[in-house]
Formats: structure tokens, C-alpha cells, sequence
């Protein structure tokens, strides 16, 4: 240090220059340090945290690693901060160092320290205090032109911070984006005090942990992993009686309620606790706590009997579940229950939804069980409580799940001829109706009113009670006598089928099927005739179609206002009101277009003839009427519009037959009526025409777009249900293993509970776009998925061999349905083929057009030469691109359906090929030149050329369409399904028919049971699926024997009739065919509808002929046939007993010989009938399954 004497002013700045260089460097010295630290600390902390990964962060570890990381850091502290940091270093030291930093002091700084330090005899001796204070001058001054030193140690200073800064960055983004055992390893280290337990990252948190459980009752264990995951999860347990010897058992999965697996959950089922045990779960190294469940002396349920007592409606029997839980029943379901426990108890409650809900009292039974009786109204859950010996209450059983099954409404749709139809009116016009449910039809009517009048009501089936004749399906046919309605040509007449459910106190009863109308026709062929002879007054023969598109557009209207009435309450107010809205803006656009039609008629002249008075005086009627129904649209009420809508129909209708009447009568220019009227006849088309082409072309956009999105609809349902059925096989594998004990029970229905809501959801909109296409097969599907829905929530309900059963029948369901919609897609290939013919076919009327215009080109006037050539330039740019899209049209076709149609796509792909190998697309541009150029021959004959093209494309498209289903198996398929159908449609009119004859009359004594045996086999073949059972007996062994008949013992029941075995089978009981009286009417209706169904045996017996099949049984069935059409034979009600058990026999061998043939494979035989299992084989089944179960 400076001595006292020479404290002066330039001594206190050198001083300060020195002082401020010291400090200066010991700041580079600690900055470093800290660096270097940060660095020595940060590879500590990794390497105890990788040790400590390695070691699972077992306790002993972490307190290992936190002793050794501790011990690092003190050390790395005090040898790279403390100790270099504490080192002194005196003001020579310091000035040296700055004289070395900056070389312009010229060692002034040095000099004045060393003299300043030196003492007054040192200085005496040799310099005077004069020199000394001028040197020590002269150093401040050097040191303020320095600034002070500042500049020392800038660059290792900034090094130095950058070294820091860096190693900083370095540690948090490696502690941040690094591998998460990083954080875990600093949190454990860094948090001394924290617990070591709490401080692992890996963790097994276990369930119940420390719990008391009843004696003998079964305990789920269920552990999850906390940080890691593992392959291998392991209970160690030592139970009270077994000293040192732990038993290792293996943790399965837990899977969702969506089947999914959840990640790092795990579970096992320990089974009838006996005694107490310790235990723990251990994975991959890391073990979890170790837990105690005491086991005491605990009442518990060993057993739980539920027997379902099903609502009257659905003629079900009662059905008891011996080893019950899980409940999924009908709405209005009483359940009894009987809960066995392990030991005597005084009481106990059922618990409903943990709490939340109703408190039921069991009643203890004299053998010491416990009972009690619920109705099912809502879903939920249940468990039991039972009263231990101290009195309180303690939980005996799981938490069991409780779902209710919904009644479907059911479905009614006609399959015959199921699109609007045209009829004269002397005409007998067939219609075949089909409505199912899924327990049973209360009755089936056919609905019609003429010309929008009053609706009449022709029934078609009727049940009787509860429980009698319940038919899940019924197929009906009804003939409409045109004659006896008095119908006038342009008059409609208009039906849709009701059915009506049996379970008649539920909402929406009655459902409805699509409306369709039967168009009144002129008797005489004149006008198609007329047609086919070219004369269509300039519409080039079409003209008749054209005109009837405004009544088509009407009734479309018609319809859709039907249906908007019939699921109002499917909508909300919302979306009823813009279908409403729609529809005002639908019945507007079509008024315009008749007053469109009406102004142009009545700006040209017609003749005084009566048929264009009639027209002129009709279609302002019908616009009158329109806008009488856009009111009442606009006030939202679509009921009061129906009756508009129809009366506007029925002039449209009219004014139409008058159109064609003006079109027979005139289009020839002759006939009386001359030239003149001819002409007025072509102006009449031309104005029809003008306008309802655009009609057409309006509505085949939009209809293509509706049809294009439905099938996208089916292709996304399609994938759906492939996923669903490839989750229902794994289900039923799991629902197998539950059955045999080798899964835990308790919870694992919640999978199949998922794919029952998304089964339901599948079949919803599968319904509701049955209705829209108006497709009873997707109908059909629609059901069938239903049925998989419900088989689902029953085998949710049952972990034993009978959950099992249903789980795979619930798998077979959905590959029925995905086996129908591909039929559906394969039938959008006919569609596709024909639209794509009917497009070819336009574009060669319209090429024939071109050429009379091409060929009459060279001699129009020169003023006219230029309009006609820039419309025939037009008409051929649409035409290019018409066949372009086309093209692209067959081509998209022919690929999506190369694998299961490949003679079709075959010949699609020649079709299109066609069109680029005759390179039609360039001949049409290229015409356009040559019209313009070289009109005459030369054109005329490349307009040939073109025709011939497109002739050629349109008879590719017709082979095409002919080699759909061309193969043998579809069509063998075709033939067994239109054999089924024979058999449902005879099945339902033979016990229609009885039905009627029958009714109101007793069952005579005596035949009872027998008889009532074969009324319930009858039903069984009549599609109740899980209808009646318990009810079918004596037929176990039918279904191996085509030949065997329905009933008792070699068919005749106990009542000695020879007709019972026929008559039971088939509905009648011990009714007798004696006292049968059958009404005249009713009697008509059937003969007309067994020569329908013998119309439709003789084209089965083509089909099969054209597949070189043996249809010689089928000859005596169609003669059989042949005789139920003959009115005098229903005189005699045993004949008609004989004949209808004859056909009905024979057919059923014969579809069981052509399912054979087609499967090459012993099936069930089909029987149209119940696929429940009996309550009288239900046992033995269980019993079978067990001893499988056992043997392995």
C-alpha cells in the first residue's frame, strides 16, 4: 500500500486506478470460476441422474447419489471458485498487470507504486520527495489517459460472461428438451429433503391398497404405472397361512369402454380371499408399496339369480339368469332378484347408481337368500348391501350396470312394385307391403284415398292379443280393382302402408311407409303408338315423357311434404322449419314455370279445339291451387298445404292427358284436322318442351348429387362396419376367455357396451337412408344391425358361456349386414351402367339431330347460314365434353368395381377404350372445322363416322350391362335370395289367411298342447328372433332334416287331425280347417296374390334353368301354385290346407337343396324363424361349454 505521507490528490487516483484493476480482474477470475463451476456441476448432476435411471430411482440410490453429488459440488466449489477467488495480490501485482495491458504507461504506474511503498529512509537515501511526488504525477495522469484502466480485461471479460452465459444455456436446455429422467434426476437430487419415495419418478399406484374384504369374496387388484411403461406387470403376494412362500401372479391389460387398451393400467382378478394377504406389484424394478387385505367374516354374495319378467306386449317368457350381475332388457322389464350369500345375514339393501338413486329392501327367504323385484325404466347401475354381524352395512357385490334395450318402432316399405306406377282404369294393379319389428306386429294396413280425398284402410294383418300370432316380419300383398274405384284418366290415386307396433302404449305406434301413386292412363295405345312412328309434333318423339315432368316435379313435392308430416317429431323446430322452407321455394319455382307455360300459350293463337280449351282452362287451376299451397307452407303448416298440392296433381294430370290427346289427334297434320292444327299441336310441344327441359336437366343434377352422396353414405357405413366387426371377433375372444375364468369380470362389458352405442348409431343412419332411397334391403340391414346392437348389450350383461353366444351372434349380425350393403354397392352398378347408357343413348339422338342439320346446311339462305352454324358449333363443344366426362365416368366405374364384377368392368373398360381407340372426342372437335369448311359430303359423311361411334359405345355399355351378375355364384345367390323371399311372402299369406278364416272363434279342447306347439313353431318360422321362448319344443332336430315335419311326432299332433303337423306349423293351431268361412273379397285378394307369387316362381325357375340348375321339383310347386289361384277351390278350406302345406314343404326342401349346392356345406336348415335358444336347451348348452372349459 501507498504510504501515509504522500496522500495527496494524484496519489488517491492512482490509487484508485489500481483498486479498480483488481476488482476488474478478480470479476474475470469469479465470472470464469462460476463457468467453470456450472460446468463441473452440470456433468455431476447428469451422471448421478443417468446412475440413477439406471438404478429405477430406487430409494438407496437417490440418497447414494444425492450423498456423491453434494460431496462434488462442495469440492468443484472450492477448488474452481473459493480458492481462486481468495487469492491476494498486491498493488505491484496489480500495476504490473496494467502496465502489461497497456505498454503506453511505459512502466510510470510501476515506478510510483514501488517508490510509494518504499519508506522515508529507503527514499531518503536516494531520491528526493520532490521527484517521488512529480513521478507519482505523472503516473495519475498516465492512468487518467488510459481511462482509468477501464479497457483491462474487456475481451476476457466478455470471454469470461460468454463461457457463463453459455454453460447456463447449455444446462437448461439440456434439463428442458433433454430425456425426462434428466428433470426427474435433478427434482430427486436438488430437493434433499423431499421424501425418496415422493422424489421417484417411477411410481405403481395400486388399488384397493389396504382394504378389509368378506371372506370368500373375489377382490380386483388394479395397479398403474406412473412415469414408465412395461410389457410385464407381476402381484407378489404372501397370503396369512403360507409363511415365507410368495406367489407371483401375472396383471392383464384394462381395456376402455371404446375396447381400447389403457396405457399403463393393469389388473388381476383374485377369487374366494380366504384368509388375509400381503401384497405388492412390481414392474421392470420398481415396486410399489407393499398393502394388507384383511380378510373377515363378511356376508357377500356367492351367487345372484335374476329372472326377467318381459312386458306383455312382446309374448316373451320368463327368463331366468342363474349366475346374473350386468342387466340389459326391454324398458318395462320386472326383474326378480335372488341374491345367495356366503353367510347368514339379518338384511340388506339393493343400492341404485351408487346412491344418487332408489333404496330397495331385500326380504330374507326361509333358506336364508335374499330377494327383491325392480321394473327396469332407466339405465344405471346397482349393487348389493348386506347387514354384517355388527349391523352396519357392507358392500357384497360390484357395481353392476343396468341397460335398457329400446323397443324399435317398426319399419313398413313397399317392395312391390315400390316406385310410382301408371295404370288404366280397368287395370288390376298388384302391391306387395313388408313391415317388421322386433317383437312382433300388432297389425299392417294399406292406406289409399283418391285424388286426395278421404283416406280408406285395408288391413292386411292383425294379431290378436299378447302374445298371440306375434310375427316379427310380415310380407302382404294387395290387389287394387282400378274398375270398382271409377277412375277417370288424369285422376291419381294415391296409398302408403301403416304398421303398428304390439307395445301400443309407446310413442310413434304407428309408422308409416313413403307415399306412392298410381297414375290414371288413357286406355287407347294411340299416342304410343304414335311415338313409335315418329309423329311426335316436332319433339322428336318424346314429347309425351317431357310433358309429364311437371306432374312428376308435383308429386315429388307431394311426397316430400308426407314425410316431412310423418317425422316431424325426428326434427327439431329448426330443422322443420327450413324443410318447410324448401318446400314453399319448391312449389314456387314449379308454379312459375306452369304460369310461364300458361302466358306463352295464351300469347299464341290456338285453335278452337276442345283439347287446348281444356288445357288453357286447367292449368290455371293448377296454379291456382300451387299458390294456395305456398301459403299455407308459409304459415309452417304442411298439413293444411297436402291438400293443395294433391288438388294441383290432379289438373296437372289432366291438362297432361289432354296434351297427349292434342298429340295423337294432330301430330300427323292430318286425321281431319289439318295442316293447320298440326302446326298449333307443334307449338304446343314446342312451349312444353322449352320449358320442362329445363326441369329435366335441373333435376337430374340434383338427383345425381342425392345419389352420389347416399352412396358415399354406404361406403363410409361400410368401412365402419368392417372396423366394428373387426373389434366385435376380438370382443367375442375376450367375452370367451371371461366365460372360462381366465379374465376378470367385474367392468368388462364396458367394450362391448361401446360397440353396441356405435351400432345403434350405424343403424340409425342406415335406417334413415333406407327411408330416403327407399331400399327395403338396407331396411333389412338396418334391422339386422339393430339386432347386433342389442346381442352386444346382452353379452355386456353376461360373462358366462350364454355372453359368449350372444357376442358371436352379434359378430354374425354385422357380417349379414356388411354382406348386404356390398349386394347394395354391387346393385350402384347397374345404376351407374344404365345412367352412363341413357347418356350414350342422348348423345346418339342428338348426333342424328347434328347430321339432318349438317346435311341441310349447304342449302339455308346465307342469312340463316351463320345463326345455324354457330348453334351447331355450340352443340358440338357440348357434345366434346359431354363424351369426355363420360368417358371419365366409365373409367371410374370399371376400377371401382374391377374385383367383384370383373365381366362387367371388363366390358366397361372396352367401352371406354372405344371411345379413345375410334378417338371420338377428336372427331367431334375436328367436325366443327369441316362444317365450317367443307360442308357437303365430306361432313356428311364424318357426321356418319361420328354417329356410328357413338352407336358403337352405346351397344358396349348394353353388354355391359347385361354381364352384371353375370358370374355364376352371384346369380345362384340371386336365385336362394328370391327363394327366401318366396318363402317369407307364402309363410305370411298362409297365416294371414287362417288368421282371418279363424278369428273370433275358441280353440277346441282337447288339442292343447299339441297345438299350441305348432301355433309356436308356426311363430318361429314367422322371424321372431328371440320371440317366444321356451316355446319350441318338439322340434330340436328339425333343422338336419329337410324332409321333417312341423309339430309332433311324424307331423300329426295329439288331437289325431291328420292336418295338425301342416296346421300347427303354420299357424292354425287346433283350429280346424272345417270351420273355416273366409270372405268373398278376402278370397279374390289371395287367389290375385298367389298368381303374383307363381309369376314370380316361373322367372326363379329361369334363372335357375339359364344356371343349368335342377328345377324339376319346382314344376310341381308352380302347378300346385297354379291351383290356389282358382277361386272355386277356396269352397273347400282342407284342399286349400293340402295344397299350401304341399307348396310350402316343397319349397323348403328346395331352398335347403339350393343352399347346399351354393355353400357346398351341411348349414342349419332355414326355417323364417326364432334364432333364440329355448330355455329348454339352455342348460344342457351351459353344461356343454362347461365341461369344454373344464377339459382345458
Amino acid at each position: 500500500m501507498l504510504n501515509e505521507p504522500l496522500l495527496t490528490g494524484e496519489r488517491d487516483e492512482l490509487l484508485r486506478a489500481i483498486r479498480h484493476v483488481r476488482n476488474r480482474w478478480r470479476l474475470r477470475v469469479g465470472l470464469r470460476s462460476i463457468a467453470v463451476l456450472v460446468a463441473a456441476a452440470l456433468g455431476t448432476l447428469l451422471a448421478s441422474s443417468y446412475g440413477l435411471e439406471l438404478m429405477k430411482f430406487s430409494p438407496a440410490a437417490i440418497i447414494g447419489f444425492r450423498v456423491v453429488t453434494y460431496l462434488a459440488l462442495l469440492a468443484a466449489g472450492w477448488w474452481f471458485f473459493i480458492r481462486p477467488i481468495s487469492r491476494r495480490v498486491s498493488d505491484e501485482q496489480v500495476a504490473l498487470y496494467l502496465e502489461e495491458n497497456e505498454p503506453s504507461l511505459q512502466a510510470a504506474v510501476l515506478s510510483a507504486v514501488e517508490e510509494a511503498g518504499k519508506g522515508k529512509r529507503e527514499r531518503a537515501a536516494d531520491h528526493s520527495p520532490e521527484l517521488v511526488h512529480r513521478l507519482i504525477e505523472s503516473a495519475a495522469e498516465r492512468v487518467r489517459d488510459v481511462d482509468m484502466g477501464r479497457s483491462v480485461e474487456q475481451n476476457q471479460l466478455q470471454r469470461s460472461s460468454g463461457m457463463l452465459v453459455a454453460a447456463g444455456l447449455a444446462a437448461v436446455l439440456l434439463f428442458v428438451f433433454g430425456p425426462a429422467y434428466l428433470r426427474h434426476g435433478l427434482s430427486a437430487l436438488l430437493t434433499p429433503m423431499a421424501d425418496v419415495e415422493a422424489s421417484s419418478p417411477y411410481q405403481i399406484d395400486v388399488l384397493p391398497g389396504d382394504a378389509t374384504v368378506a371372506r370368500g369374496a373375489d377382490q380386483t387388484i388394479t395397479a398403474r404405472l406412473l412415469g414408465f411403461e412395461a410389457e410385464e406387470v407381476n402381484l407378489l403376494m404372501r397370503s396369512a397361512g403360507a409363511g415365507d412362500t410368495v406367489e407371483r401372479l401375472p396383471l392383464i391389460p384394462v381395456e376402455n369402454d371404446a375396447g381400447e387398451t389403457v396405457a399403463g393400467t393393469y389388473e388381476v382378478l383374485l377369487f374366494d380371499l380366504q384368509e388375509a394377504v400381503d401384497y405388492h406389484v412390481e414392474s421392470t424394478g420398481v415396486e410399489s408399496a407393499t398393502y394388507t387385505l384383511d380378510v373377515l367374516d363378511l356376508p357377500y354374495v356367492e351367487r345372484l339369480e335374476l329372472e326377467y319378467h318381459f312386458p306383455a306386449y312382446t309374448g316373451l317368457e320368463p327368463r331366468l339368469v342363474e349366475q346374473g350381475g350386468d342387466i340389459a332388457v326391454l324398458r318395462g322389464t320386472e326383474v326378480r332378484l335372488r341374491a345367495v350369500p356366503t353367510m347368514g345375514t339379518t338384511g340388506g339393501v339393493l343400492i341404485f347408481d351408487d346412491g344418487e338413486g332408489e333404496t330397495l329392501d331385500l326380504a330374507v327367504a326361509e333358506d336364508g337368500s335374499l330377494t327383491a323385484s325392480f321394473m327396469v325404466e332407466e339405465e344405471g347401475f346397482y349393487r348389493v348391501d348386506l347387514q354384517a354381524p355388527s349391523g352396519d352395512l357392507v358392500t357384497a357385490s360390484p357395481q353392476y350396470t343396468i341397460d335398457v334395450l329400446t323397443d324399435q318402432p317398426p319399419s313398413a316399405m313397399f317392395i312391390r312394385p315400390g316406385r310410382d306406377t301408371t295404370a288404366n282404369a280397368i287395370e288390376e294393379v298388384f302391391v306387395e307391403a313388408r313391415a317388421d319389428d322386433d317383437f312382433g306386429l300388432y297389425s299392417l294396413d294399406v292406406v289409399y284415398s283418391v285424388n286426395g280425398g278421404p283416406e280408406e284402410s285395408v288391413s292386411l294383418f292383425s294379431s290378436g292379443g299378447a302374445g298371440d300370432n306375434a310375427l316379427k316380419e310380415v310380407s302382404a300383398g294387395h290387389t287394387f280393382f282400378l274398375e270398382e274405384l271409377e277412375l277417370e284418366p288424369g285422376d291419381f290415386l294415391s296409398y302408403y302402408a301403416r304398421a303398428t307396433d304390439r307395445n301400443l302404449l309407446q310413442e310413434n305406434d304407428d309408422v308409416k311407409s313413403d307415399l306412392y301413386f298410381i297414375q290414371i292412363r288413357r286406355y287407347s295405345s294411340d299416342f304410343r303408338q304414335q311415338q313409335s312412328q315418329g309423329g311426335g309434333a316436332g319433339m322428336g318423339g318424346g314429347g309425351g315423357a317431357d310433358a309429364r315432368e311437371l306432374s312428376k316435379a308435383q308429386r315429388e313435392i307431394i311426397s316430400a311434404t308426407f314425410n316431412l308430416i310423418r317425422d316431424q317429431e325426428d326434427y327439431t323446430a329448426e330443422e322443420f322449419q327450413e324443410n318447410v322452407v324448401f318446400l314453399t321455394l319448391a312449389q314456387g319455382r314449379l308454379r312459375e314455370q306452369v304460369e310461364t307455360l300458361i302466358r306463352r300459350m295464351n300469347s299464341r293463337v290456338m285453335p278452337a279445339d276442345p283439347a287446348f280449351r281444356t288445357i288453357q282452362e286447367i292449368l290455371p287451376q293448377a296454379a291456382e291451387a300451387m299458390r294456395e299451397a305456398e301459403d299455407e307452407l308459409q304459415e309452417q303448416d304442411a298439413d293444411g298445404a297436402l291438400p293443395h298440392e294433391q288438388r294441383s296433381l290432379q289438373f296437372l294430370q289432366r291438362a297432361e292427358e289432354a296434351y297427349e290427346e292434342v298429340m295423337v289427334t294432330m301430330g300427323g297434320g292430318g286425321g281431319g284436322g289439318g295442316g293447320g292444327n298440326a302446326q298449333a299441336a307443334e307449338d304446343l310441344a314446342d312451349l312444353f318442351e322449352l320449358e320442362l327441359d329445363k326441369m329435366r336437366n335441373q333435376y337430374e343434377t340434383l338427383q345425381r348429387g342425392q345419389q352420389q352422396q347416399a352412396d358415399e353414405t354406404i361406403d363410409e357405413l361400410m368401412e365402419r362396419l368392417r372396423e366394428l366387426a373387426r373389434r366385435q371377433e376380438r370382443e367375442a375372444e375376450r367375452q370367451r376367455r371371461r366365460a372360462r375364468g381366465q379374465q376378470s369380470t367385474q367392468g368388462g362389458g364396458g367394450g362391448q357396451r361401446a360397440l353396441a352405442e356405435e351400432a345403434e348409431e350405424a343403424a340409425r343412419r342406415l335406417e334413415r337412408l333406407a327411408r330416403e332411397q327407399n331400399s327395403p334391403q338396407m331396411m333389412d340391414a338396418a334391422r339386422r344391425l339393430q339386432e347386433a346392437a342389442d346381442a352386444m348389450r346382452r353379452a355386456a350383461a353376461n360373462d358366462d358361456n350364454l355372453g359368449f353366444s350372444e357376442a358371436g351372434t352379434a359378430l354374425d349380425r354385422l357380417r349379414e349386414v356388411q354382406e348386404r350393403l356390398g349386394s347394395e354397392q354391387r346393385g350402384r352398378l347397374e345404376r351407374d351402367i344404365q345412367e352412363q347408357l341413357q347418356r350414350a343413348n342422348r348423345l346418339a339422338d342428338q348426333q342424328r339431330e347434328m347430321q339432318g342439320e349438317v346435311a341441310e346446311f349447304p342449302g339455308l339462305p346465307d342469312e340463316d347460314r351463320a345463326p345455324a352454324l354457330r348453334s351447331m358449333l355450340e352443340q358440338k363443344t357440348a357434345m366434346e365434353e359431354e363424351v369426355a366426362d363420360l368417358e371419365r365416368s366409365i373409367d371410374s366405374t370399371s376400377a371401382e368395381f374391377r374385383r367383384d364384377e370383373r365381366d362387367a368392368s371388363r366390358e366397361l373398360q372396352e367401352a371406354a377404350a372405344s371411345i379413345r381407340d375410334n378417338k371420338l372426342k377428336e372427331k367431334i372437335r375436328y367436325s366443327r372445322g369441316l362444317v365450317r369448311s367443307r360442308p357437303g359430303e365430306t361432313a356428311n359423311a364424318f357426321e356418319s363416322e361420328i354417329g356410328g361411334d357413338i352407336e358403337e359405345l352405346a351397344e358396349m355399355l348394353e353388354e355391359a350391362a347385361a354381364a352384371v351378375g353375370r358370374s355364376e355364384g352371384d346369380r345362384m345367390a340371386q336365385a336362394l335370395e328370391q327363394t327366401r323371399d318366396l318363402m317369407r311372402s307364402l309363410e305370411s299369406l298362409d297365416h294371414r289367411m287362417w288368421q282371418e278364416g279363424q278369428e273370433g272363434q275358441e280353440a277346441q279342447p282337447g288339442e292343447g298342447q299339441e297345438g299350441q306347439q305348432g301355433q309356436q313353431a308356426q311363430q318361429g318360422q314367422s322371424g321372431q328372433e328371440g320371440g317366444q321362448q321356451g316355446q319350441q319344443g318338439g322340434q330340436p332336430g328339425q333343422g338336419d332334416n329337410p324332409s321333417a315335419q312341423p309339430g309332433g311326432v311324424d307331423g300329426q299332433p295329439g288331437g289325431g287331425n291328420s292336418y295338425g303337423g301342416v296346421l300347427g306349423g303354420y299357424g292354425w293351431g287346433d283350429r280346424r280347417p272345417g270351420t273355416t268361412v273366409w270372405e268373398p273379397g278376402d278370397i279374390r285378394q289371395w287367389s290375385r296374390e298367389y298368381t303374383q307369387r307363381a309369376g314370380e316362381m316361373e322367372g326363379l325357375r329361369r334363372l335357375l334353368n339359364e344356371e343349368q340348375f335342377e328345377v324339376g321339383d319346382l314344376d310341381a310347386i308352380i302347378q300346385q301354385m297354379r291351383e290356389l289361384d282358382d277361386l272355386r277351390r277356396y269352397q273347400d278350406p282342407e284342399a286349400i290346407a293340402k295344397l299350401q302345406a304341399f307348396v310350402l314343404e316343397e319349397l323348403k326342401r328346395f331352398e335347403y337343396r339350393l343352399r347346399r349346392e351354393i355353400t357346398e356345406e351341411n348349414e342349419e336348415l332355414f326355417l323364417a324363424g326364432n334364432e333364440e335358444m329355448p330355455d329348454s336347451f339352455r342348460d344342457l348348452v351351459e353344461e356343454y361349454f362347461r365341461s369344454l372349459s373344464e377339459d382345458d
